[in-house]
């Protein structure tokens, strides 16, 4: 466990108690409901509460130019992070031989599974690397880019935020380890493959809200009114619009994006898991609930202390402008 993730943190974004969902699942279980789904995981954790906070903290970030370019720095660099470990998630479960196995195939090379749940998982990641041609990264690196012609901010400007403070690394160094799984340790692998749920869920609520509170709650003013009026950009052989970053992830009204089908997928490989592992399903459960919490709590407590760092900032750059 992090650092960073104390035990009323912890307690703070459960529902109830671990094992009553536990429970209830093995109910689910015993009349043919496939134990994993967004419901479920929503039913053990406070998920509508921290969406609530995640809003907060976007409408209070909007409120400065400067101060939502450092937001919005800070939050691309630590999803730069969950982007590029998906893969290794992937990686690890593949390598995993003989450890996710149909127990209805009797001969065992033929019953290994472990690339069919790598593939699902694999989805994402290849995402992540393209969108028609430009990798997701590279979108948010003109939305930034964009963001800082918003607040008219010099080359020199924009390049201190990129000393980003200790604790932010500290907790995309908690990503990194938590995303990664063990390869041959099957505990390992469905914690992380629970940890990866959490981040497909969380990322199609976070960027649905970002839209929403751009897009529609400050239609036409400060930054949307700004977006209207960029122009696309020719990025990898094609041409994208800034807010195409935020849009392929999640819309507030509109298509679902790619966060969703991640979600999808990796809640599907979950469940061939619950079959496909000697385990009983309880223990299968509480591995994959115990990722889903780890990173709940390091994506909540990044929201608080970006928003934290920036009103601050904010609060200063106010008092004093030549801070920036």
């Amino acid at each position: 466990m992090s650092t960073l993730q104390t035990e009323s943190t912890l307690n703070s974004i459960r529902t109830a108690d671990l094992s009553q969902a536990i429970v209830k699942a093995n109910v689910a279980l015993q009349n043919n409901v496939k134990p994993f789904s967004g419901d479920f995981f929503r039913q053990c954790f406070a998920v509508a509460e921290a969406e609530e906070r995640i809003e907060q903290y976007f409408n209070r970030a909007i409120g400065n130019p400067t101060g939502f370019y450092m937001f919005f720095q800070r939050y691309t660099h630590f999803n730069a992070y969950t982007s590029a470990v998906i893969s290794r998630l992937a990686s690890s479960i593949a390598m995993s031989r003989y450890l996710f196995n149909d127990p209805t195939v009797a001969v065992v090379e033929e019953a290994d599974r472990g690339f069919n749940l790598a593939a699902k998982i694999m989805i994402a990641a290849s995402d992540e690397g393209t969108n028609d041609g430009a990798p997701h990264r590279t979108l948010a690196q003109l939305l930034l880019r964009t963001l800082g012609d918003y607040a008219e901010l010099s080359v020199a400007e924009r390049n201190q935020f990129a000393n980003v403070p200790a604790w932010l690394t500290e907790i995309c160094n908690g990503i990194m380890e938590g995303y990664a799984g063990v390869p041959g340790d099957a505990a390992s692998l469905i914690r992380s493959m629970g940890f990866h749920a959490a981040s497909e869920l969380f990322g199609d609520i976070e960027y649905g809200l970002l839209d929403k509170v751009v897009r529609h709650d400050n239609k036409n003013v400060g930054f949307d009114a700004f977006l209207r009026k960029t122009p696309v950009a020719e990025l990898c052989g094609h041409r994208y619009h800034p807010w195409g970053y935020v849009l392929v992830h999640a819309s507030h009204q509109g298509a679902a994006g790619v966060e969703a089908c991640h979600f999808e997928c990796v809640v599907d490989a979950l469940n061939m898991v619950a079959d496909y592992r000697p385990e009983s399903k309880e223990q299968i459960i509480e591995w994959a609930l115990e990722g889903f919490e780890q990173f709940m709590s390091l994506e909540q407590d990044m929201f608080a202390r970006v928003n934290e760092e920036t009103q601050i900032f904010v609060k200063q750059l106010v008092r004093e402008p030549a801070l920036v």
